[in-house]
């Protein structure tokens, strides 16, 4: 396992197939569990109050450094202001204060609190409309906690960096669609994800939603609870990873099926696989004796037989 943002380790940078290339030195089996860009699309059934709650819990979970946080929203049009509103009323209540607060994680390190930042200021310098969640009013101009409050980045274009690679932070993109097929396309066009959350009450949109798209795993109206459930299996697939584990797919992944057959003492089975060759249909008849009991005849060679009460 080798969980991480995108296709690359995020301590060390270096790409995925790296452990790949390592195991297959030695023939040693890979489970990668790596990540991508996991939405959360929402259904016009959903409540927007909600989602938002959910959604804003999950993204703010380790600060979103986990590797099945949502990566952007996918919202009807037309509702993007009400989640704003949700929301910022969501993470005050989680947080209010959030500088020092200990329910608020850092970023890990000063490298990748600057690739956040950096994140954010390519979006608003290509024209998106940036919002921070920040109740208290805090100043996070400079910090030696690396605490960055979470972010909503709306009008969004797929030039922005924000929109190719996986985030593993608070910052979350809200992009909007007119109809649910619209949505469907830009998932499917997108390299499969390690998880996908969908938000609704239509049965049919929610068919169309799970048939028109491909993600390791899914939760529907909720973030991250199948990863969390012991008895489903937890895995990418494609360039989110391979494999799964969790309960007894874990079991069977990491350990080794040892097959053992005990070949019976009937003479019958040295004919299995032995020369002379040359019966085209080997028969089996079956009968019984004059006292009633059943005898199987076994015509193996030349009419050759044997019996087997």
């Amino acid at each position: 396992m080798f969980p991480g943002p995108g296709t690359r380790c995020p301590r060390t940078g270096r790409p995925f197939t790296a452990v790949m290339e390592a195991a297959a030195k030695n023939l040693t089996p890979v489970t990668l569990e790596l990540g991508g860009k996991s939405p959360a699309l929402v259904g016009r059934t959903a409540d927007i109050g909600d989602v938002a709650r959910r959604v804003m819990k999950a993204k703010t979970f380790n600060a979103g450094q986990i590797c099945l946080a949502p990566d952007y929203v996918l919202l009807p049009k037309g509702t993007e202001d009400a989640f704003v509103a949700f929301a910022t009323e969501g993470v005050h209540e989680m947080f209010g204060a959030l500088k020092e607060n200990g329910d608020y994680t850092s970023i890990i390190n000063e490298k990748h609190f600057n690739r956040l930042r950096s994140l954010t200021n390519d979006a608003r310098h290509k024209g998106a409309r940036v919002i921070e969640l920040n109740p208290a009013d805090e100043d996070f101009a400079s910090n030696d906690l690396y605490r960055l409050p979470p972010s909503l980045i709306l009008d969004l274009i797929e030039e922005m960096t924000v929109m190719q690679e996986e985030i593993f932070g608070p910052l979350l993109p809200i992009k909007t669609y007119h109809h649910i097929e619209e949505a469907i396309t830009y998932v499917r066009n997108h390299p499969s994800p390690l998880a996908l959350y969908y938000f609704g009450n239509d049965l049919a949109e929610k068919r169309l939603v799970l048939d028109g798209t491909t993600s390791g795993g899914v939760t529907i109206n909720d973030c991250i609870s199948h990863g969390s459930t012991d008895s489903l299996p937890l895995g990418g697939i494609g360039p989110s990873g391979m494999g799964a584990y969790h309960g007894k797919t874990g079991f069977l992944t990491f350990s080794h099926a040892r097959s053992v057959y005990r070949q019976s003492r009937s003479s019958q089975a040295e004919h299995f696989l032995r020369p002379p060759f040359g019966i085209a249909n080997p028969r089996i008849s079956v009968g019984s004796d004059n006292n009633g009991v059943m005898r199987l005849t076994l015509i193996v060679a030349n009419d050759a037989t044997s019996e087997r009460a």
